[in-house]
């Protein structure tokens, strides 16, 4: 899924939002530029939720917040990419079937890309959805990503879990900002900074415009029932970290 989605889903399944919830929120996704890996952060088990529990609870709203994120502990991207219902993997691949020829066209991409890329799409029109009706989440993210003393903060405790040298989650949050829309969020604008995050990590440029319209279909697809899935959801990850270790 995509920021505004995953601050909202993690106010949902919290009950209260700030800016150390928006930074675990969407922490795991940082990595689109940084010195770890999706690996590293969507399947980082509870051992980084119990580090910061045993060690650095002061940013345990952090931890928890980043579980309603991750696929392992299962929170809203294990469900949205790897299992849901009955259907092939995850919510968000089960919906971009019908959208996977014209993003493999639009996007310039292999074939066995497209199902990859085309439940990003979804997400996007998941995105729009959610931001149309709170529009006041992308004011809730810009204030979170630019609380740059909390950042520093929570990243020398990150920096020493993960084994790397000081600052460098701080700068995964600032070069997360290079691919993603803080001002004006509308299918063209997330179109085009799928397009810089297409270059960066592929090398490969998209059609913005025509790109742009499936992100309008992609909403219309998701619109549907994607509220009954983000309950559905809410309800497991709730669950979860009642159980939490």
């Amino acid at each position: 899924m995509f920021p505004i989605t995953h601050i909202w889903f993690c106010r949902k399944v919290l009950g209260y939002s700030n800016n150390m919830t928006v930074l675990g929120s969407v922490f795991p996704d940082t990595v689109i530029k940084c010195s770890l890996n999706r690996d590293q952060t969507h399947n980082v088990g509870w051992g980084l939720y119990k580090y910061i529990n045993n060690n650095r609870n002061e940013y345990l709203e952090f931890a928890r917040a980043m579980a309603t994120h991750t696929v392992n502990p299962r929170g809203l991207d294990f469900y949205g990419d790897e299992e849901y219902g009955e259907g092939y993997k995850g919510y968000c691949f089960q919906k971009a079937a019908v959208i996977e020829k014209e993003v493999i066209e639009d996007c310039n991409i292999p074939v066995e890309f497209g199902l990859w890329k085309a439940h990003n799409f979804i997400e996007m029109g998941i995105e729009m959805n959610i931001a149309e009706c709170e529009r006041e989440l992308m004011t809730v993210f810009h204030k979170g990503l630019t609380d740059y003393s909390l950042i520093k903060e929570i990243s020398l405790c990150l920096d020493k879990y993960y084994g790397l040298k000081a600052n460098s989650i701080a700068d995964c949050f600032g070069r997360f900002t290079e691919f993603m829309e803080l001002q004006d969020l509308n299918s063209y604008s997330l179109a085009n900074r799928y397009n810089i995050q297409m270059q960066y990590k592929h090398g490969i440029s998209i059609d913005i415009s025509k790109c742009s319209n499936i992100i309008e279909k992609a909403r219309i697809i998701a619109q549907e029932d994607f509220e009954n899935f983000m309950e559905f959801c809410a309800g497991k990850v709730k669950a979860m970290l009642k159980e939490e270790p």
